[in-house]
């Protein structure tokens, strides 16, 4: 993913913190400095999650404005990434809740031309380990990509996740006895787990 695929967010980020009564012109640099850093990382991460081009540049931008309203609340600077990811791991989560509630459905835009393809989707379709992410619930889905794609150890999965260390191992250990008979189920030929 490059950085175009998401300068849209930041664009209209810009836009939204200039609007802003209590910040200063040099905050509001900083932030965009440092959230600009991570973005692309932030909206892969988002992408993995929830598996939809659109989904992950909403909720990426929907964690920026967050951290920016909420920037007052980071202690320390150089924990930015972590209490960043933090919110994003939230939105995406609720996302994914949300998604198993209500059933969307794609409308295709005939005038908006050819479509494109979403990235995610083609990649989570390509994969056989990240397809079989489909059998998780969103809490199992989180621990998941942020231990085994983000490269992150337990106690920082807990920490971005605001859960126990505990509940990650918990729930780590349910995911991959969930993704080990859904992979088995799909190699065998029975369709994966019901």
């Amino acid at each position: 993913m490059g950085t175009a695929a998401v300068a849209c967010p930041i664009g209209q980020l810009e836009g939204t913190l200039s609007a802003g009564e209590r910040d200063s012109e040099d905050a509001r640099e900083r932030f965009l400095r440092q959230a600009g850093r991570d973005l692309d990382r932030a909206y892969r991460l988002a992408g993995l999650l929830l598996g939809d081009r659109h989904d992950a540049e909403d909720a990426t931008q929907e964690a920026l404005l967050r951290a920016w309203r909420s920037l007052p609340t980071l202690r320390d600077p150089a924990i930015f990434q972590g209490w960043f990811d933090r919110i994003l791991v939230n939105i995406c989560r609720d996302r994914l809740r949300r998604r198993a509630r209500v059933r969307f459905v794609a409308i295709a835009d005939e005038e908006a031309g050819p479509s494109i393809a979403d990235p995610f989707r083609s990649v989570l379709d390509r994969d056989e380990s990240l397809r079989a992410l489909r059998v998780l619930d969103a809490d199992e889905r989180v621990v998941v990509v942020l231990h085994y794609w983000a490269d992150l150890p337990l106690t920082e999965v807990a920490t971005r996740a605001g859960i126990p260390l505990g509940t990650v191992k918990s729930r780590l250990h349910r995911a991959l006895g969930k993704l080990g008979r859904s992979m088995t189920a799909e190699t065998s030929g029975t369709g994966g787990l019901q």
